[in-house]
């Protein structure tokens, strides 16, 4: 269900946005040429399954997030064409979605705090209301009303196919109880999930100055050699005791700099191929942490947390956190999301984009890891029509893939904010490496916090103490797991 070569695809479609740095590949991409054309043709000849339907001018109701830190300017837009190039593609997008299926897209606002998000949703739906064909809103939040199923299961609805490149299936079925109904939907429309996205930036000229051609370090990550080795030996190497006393102190210049040491080590635990959960012949979920490649994992992130060239005390992905990278204070700053890229904008210095390290060489593919809070879809039970809100949901993904994407990754993130050739393959990973979020999303309400704390807590102390850590949560993640399973096993559709 991965996205092959996303950004080829999509520019090849467009014509008119640039083409220049899609010829590279990856060990976990398809390389251009026959294969991927017969790819693109057959996806072009597939029959589409929205053919022919038209909802006869119905207003179609969407519930969204409308925060600080949401992507609603990339769901419902400004209403009105503008003149910014993503703007307009958003608006453009939505009046094909109204002119194909003959609705009318509104919008109604929320402002919740990601706690409230469960209270908030569920009550609307217990209360049959009506009202919403649609609710965008924080994941964790919507993840708890999904076990209480008062959404529509959208892999059984014949206007939705999740199979289609636009749709992260991956992401949808490993967010799912059984591994068979998918009641969050994640896919291209719900670009909150992209933006959320954990990548690291690193300072090109700097990398130049030290290392010799910053190109070097996309074509590690192209070849998959990019891994936490890698990543250390360049932190310890870029590191400058800039005033001469010996110590790690703010004025001095880091290899690696990144907020704290709590939910700043999210990308790194969940970005690797550690075995944190598996699923049983039914598909739910079962305990698999415990391994050599948990301690294993565990020794590297200790390594880049404890390294002599990291520098850990700044404020989780806060402004002087970000202020010392673009003073060209380090070579790498971890905690940055695909959403805050705009951040560096003005930086003198180029900066770089790539995605977390693999844990090593025998990682197949590169893990993105999303922030629990990033919003997703749903369609309540109480929507009037399930089926039209499948198509809505499936064209709006649709036409993101082919118009606004491109807009969004190639205005405001490549041409506007980063300045080199590789940018757009680096993006494409980084998408296409968007899997696996079961344990962040469910983990702290549902397995006794067991992930992240196994790592998290021995961290924190500064110490190895990783088999205690997960020896003392083990038996209330196990029953916590169970307990899940079995409440979404005897909840009924609302």
């Amino acid at each position: 269900m991965k996205t092959k070569n996303l950004l080829c695809l999509l520019m090849a479609l467009l014509l008119t946005l640039p083409l220049a740095s899609c010829g590279s590949t990856s060990p976990e991409t398809t390389p251009e040429g026959d294969s991927q054309a017969a790819d693109e043709i057959a996806e072009e000849t597939e029959p589409d399954i929205l053919a022919g339907i038209s909802y006869g001018g119905a207003d179609f109701h969407i519930m969204t997030s409308d925060t600080a830190i949401s992507s609603n300017y990339l769901l419902e837009g400004s209403g009105e064409l503008t003149g910014d190039i993503v703007n307009d593609a958003v608006f453009e997008r939505n009046l094909a979605a109204e002119e194909q299926l003959d609705i009318h897209l509104t919008y109604t606002h929320t402002d919740r705090n990601w706690g409230d998000v469960y209270s908030g949703v569920t009550q609307i739906v217990l209360s049959g209301d009506d009202t919403f064909d649609m609710i965008v809103d924080d994941q964790l939040g919507m993840s708890s009303a999904s076990i209480d199923k008062v959404f529509v299961d959208v892999a059984a609805l014949p206007t939705v196919d999740l199979e289609a490149g636009y749709w992260s299936g991956d992401y949808m079925y490993n967010l799912s109880i059984d591994y068979k109904s998918v009641y969050l939907m994640v896919g291209d429309y719900f670009m909150d999930v992209l933006n959320h996205s954990h990548a690291l930036l690193y300072n090109r000229d700097m990398y130049n100055n030290l290392y010799g051609d910053p190109d070097a370090l996309y074509q590690m990550v192209q070849e998959g050699k990019w891994t936490y080795d890698q990543w250390i030996a360049l932190s310890e190497g870029a590191y400058q005791d800039i005033n001469g006393d010996g110590k790690l102190d703010a004025d001095d210049v880091f290899g690696m700099i990144v907020g704290g040491i709590g939910g700043s080590s999210f990308p790194f635990t969940y970005g690797s191929d550690v075995p944190f959960v598996s699923r049983d012949a039914s598909g739910y979920p079962t305990l698999t942490m415990y391994c050599d490649r948990l301690l294993t994992l565990y020794d590297k992130i200790y390594a880049m947390f404890y390294g002599a060239g990291t520098y850990t005390k700044y404020t989780e992905n806060g402004e002087d956190l970000h202020q010392k990278f673009m003073a060209e204070g380090a070579l790498f700053i971890s905690g940055a999301q695909l959403g805050d890229f705009g951040v560096f904008r003005d930086m003198e210095a180029e900066v770089g984009i790539i995605p977390y390290p693999k844990l090593d060489e025998a990682q197949v593919n590169y893990v993105t890891v999303v922030h629990d809070t990033a919003e997703v879809g749903a369609i309540p039970i109480t929507a009037r029509d399930h089926e039209m809100s499948g198509a809505v949901a499936h064209l709006l993904c649709r036409l993101t893939h082919e118009t606004v994407l491109p807009a969004h990754y190639e205005m405001s993130l490549k041409i506007k904010y980063a300045r080199d050739n590789y940018t757009s393959a680096m993006i494409d990973l980084i998408h296409d490496g968007i899997m696996d979020m079961f344990c962040l999303v469910y983990g702290g309400a549902h397995a006794n916090n067991i992930f992240t704390w196994t790592i998290l807590e021995p961290l924190q102390k500064g110490t190895d103490a990783v088999t205690s850590a997960y020896q003392t949560r083990e038996s209330g993640a196990i029953q916590g797991l169970s307990d899940l399973v079995e409440t979404f096993k005897n909840n009924q559709p609302q």
